[in-house]
C-alpha cells in the first residue's frame, strides 16, 4: 500500500479574513483563465511536496468515515465542530459521501499535544521523511491502493501548537482538503489553501473548483496524465459556460465554516 504525505509548514501566516480576500480576488480574476485553473490543478492534484509521484489522479471511491482520537487530551467540542462542518461542506461541493463513526473508521483525526506529535507521526507514518515533527504545524497521510484508490488515512493535529499560533483553522480546513486527493503545496496556486504562504486559511474559489473537477465521475481513480488532461479540459469547459467559475467564490461561502465565523 502507497501513502502519500502532506503538512502545514511553518511561516504560514493566517487570518481570518478569507471572505473578505475572496471579494477581492473577484475584482481580479486570472485564476479563472482556464489554462490557468488546469495547470494549478495538475500542480495540487498530480504532484506531492514529499517525493516524485506518476501524476495519476487520487480519489475515494467508498464513503469517508472519520472518527476523533485523543492522546491524552480531553475531548475538544471545538475542534470536532470544525472538522464535522468542514466535512459537510467536502460532501457538499464534491457530491462524495462523508461521515462521523462511532465504529470502523477508514479516517483517523488524531489530537495530541506537541510534546506527542513526533512519536504519534512514527506511529501512523510509514515514510522516512526526516524532521517532520519540527517542519510541519500538523499534518496527513493518505493510503492507496494498487488501483491509486484512497483507502485509508490520517490527519495529526498538535492542539496546543496549533492553537497558539493562530493555526488550528487552516490545519483542519488544509489537511481534510488534501486528504480528498489534492496532496501537494505551491507557493505560486493561488488563491488557495493550498498555498502556504498565503493568507488563505478556508476554502476558495479555486479550491472549490479543484475539488469539483477531481470528484467528476469521468475522472477516475489511477488515471494516467495523458489520459485525465482532455477529461479536465472538458470539465473546466463546463464549469466556465454554466457559470459555475465565475461564481465560485459566492458559491464556496455558502457552506462550511464560514457561516461560523461571518454569520
Amino acid at each position: 500500500m502507497k501513502s502519500i504525505l502532506f503538512a502545514v509548514l511553518p511561516g504560514l501566516v493566517i487570518t481570518f479574513l478569507t471572505f473578505y480576500s475572496n471579494s477581492a480576488f473577484s475584482m481580479h480574476n486570472d485564476w479563472q483563465n482556464p489554462r490557468y485553473i488546469q495547470k494549478a490543478f495538475n500542480e495540487i492534484a498530480l504532484k506531492n511536496e514529499y517525493k516524485t509521484t506518476e501524476k495519476r489522479i487520487l480519489k475515494w471511491q467508498i464513503p469517508i468515515l472519520y472518527r476523533f482520537k485523543y492522546h491524552e487530551l480531553p475531548n475538544n467540542p471545538m475542534v470536532e465542530t470544525l472538522f464535522n462542518e468542514h466535512f459537510k461542506h467536502l460532501a457538499s461541493i464534491t457530491g462524495h459521501a462523508i461521515a462521523p463513526t462511532e465504529g470502523n473508521a477508514n479516517l483517523t483525526i488524531h489530537l495530541l499535544k506537541d510534546a506527542q506529535y513526533a512519536s504519534v507521526i512514527k506511529q501512523v507514518n510509514n515514510d522516512s521523511v526526516k524532521n517532520l515533527s519540527r517542519e510541519s504545524n500538523c499534518m496527513g497521510t493518505l493510503h492507496l491502493d494498487n488501483q491509486h484508490n484512497i483507502v485509508s488515512g490520517d490527519i495529526i493535529i498538535p492542539v496546543d501548537h496549533a492553537f497558539s499560533r493562530g493555526l488550528l483553522t487552516a490545519c483542519v480546513v488544509e489537511e481534510s482538503t488534501q486528504m480528498m486527493g489534492l496532496p501537494n503545496d505551491s507557493d505560486w496556486v493561488t488563491p488557495s489553501v493550498a498555498n502556504d504562504a498565503s493568507r488563505l486559511d478556508l476554502l476558495t474559489g479555486l479550491d472549490y473548483v479543484f475539488l469539483t473537477i477531481l470528484y467528476d465521475p469521468e475522472l477516475t481513480s489511477g488515471m494516467a496524465f495523458e489520459q485525465s488532461q482532455p477529461v479536465i479540459s472538458r470539465k473546466i469547459q463546463t464549469l466556465q459556460n454554466t457559470g459555475v467559475i465565475e461564481n465560485a467564490n459566492k458559491l464556496v461561502n455558502q457552506g462550511g465554516i464560514y457561516p461560523l465565523l461571518f454569520n
